[in-house]
């Protein structure tokens, strides 16, 4: 069944109302079977990283603020390969830039910089080796901080993440 709803999002990625649909319920389904994801993953993913720049807030905020890659983050940790965390932190880098111009934009950095601290704190030095090209980047100086003050103190991750979503990229 899972197979079956993957093949109607991979053949219509752009239909507005399927994916949106698909986001809204997708958390259950992921709840309900589990480690299964891991056969689909590889398709899975992909959708979400060209769902991540949509023209919509919608579509954009579903994903990272209902929990679904938090869930695929944190419940698939040992089977999260290596690629797909080095190209979600590039994904989740780039999302955050473009927020700037979104009307949803502290919702959608806050988020941002929860899955950021779930990666961090789960994967470690490979987070940080991910996350090393993006240190330098004078548009993510705000989510560096909090990442940074993340790693040193054992702060609350949400309350990072507010303070620092309503400020915006230069």
């Amino acid at each position: 069944m899972l197979n079956e709803f993957i093949s109607h999002l991979e053949r219509q990625p752009r239909n507005k109302d399927r994916r949106i649909a698909w986001l809204k319920y997708a958390d259950s389904l992921f709840n309900g079977v589990g480690v299964v994801l891991l056969a689909h993953f590889r398709r899975i993913f992909p959708l979400f990283f060209q769902w991540m720049h949509a023209d919509d807030d919608e579509t954009i905020t579903l994903p990272i603020s209902r929990g679904i890659l938090n869930f695929e983050v944190t419940e698939l940790n040992l089977g999260f390969p290596l690629k797909w965390q080095n190209g979600l932190v590039d994904e989740l880098a780039v999302v955050y830039k473009e927020a700037a111009l979104r009307t949803a934009r502290e919702d959608i950095r806050a988020n941002i910089c929860q899955i950021l601290i779930l990666l961090q704190e789960s994967k470690g030095l490979h987070f940080d080796a991910a996350w090393d090209k993006h240190r330098s980047d004078p548009d993510l100086t705000t989510l560096n901080l909090s990442l940074s003050r993340r790693s040193n103190t054992k702060t609350v991750p949400s309350e990072d993440c507010l303070q620092q979503g309503s400020v915006p990229v230069q």
